[in-house]
């Protein structure tokens, strides 16, 4: 995937210790290592999103009806999307936001016009028998 475009992933493995963390990590080719981004959690609200100090990148989660999880359904209209990262960036202009939550082929073309800055994908590839060709299709959909 990177060789496609990935641009990162979150390595996001709560039950391995650092020690185990870093034996996954030999696993990637280390011309890679570098696009390995620390998990720093997300906000669920546009309170949450507010409470954010310190950070280069937050992920506000769910954006779209969730993939992986099911029943995990949108907490935000578009509008709300829209105006509530309009006001937040108008007290946070360097950390950049991320989409979680549903995020596809079809609706990643959304995000820029609702503010976010990039999206993080998980369903939309890992739930799919073919994950490369899922990333394909998602990478095709913003070029």
């Amino acid at each position: 995937m990177f060789e496609l475009g990935l641009e990162g992933i979150f390595a996001r493995k709560p039950h391995l210790s650092d020690d185990l963390m870093e034996r996954w990590k030999l696993g990637i080719d280390f011309k890679w290592h570098n696009k390995i981004l620390d998990w720093h959690g997300s906000a669920h609200s546009f309170a949450d999103l507010h409470q954010v100090e310190n950070r280069d990148m937050i992920l506000l989660s769910p954006v779209f009806d969730s993939i992986s999880k099911e029943g995990y359904k949108s907490k935000f209209s578009r509008e709300e999307l829209k105006n509530g990262i309009a006001d937040w960036r108008k007290l946070n202009k360097t950390t950049k936001i991320y989409a979680l939550g549903g995020v596809d082929d079809e609706n990643i073309k959304e995000l820029p016009e609702l503010g976010f800055d990039g999206a993080a994908i998980l369903g939309a590839v890992w739930n799919y028998a073919d994950p490369l060709g899922a990333f394909s299709k998602i990478r095709s959909a913003i070029l």
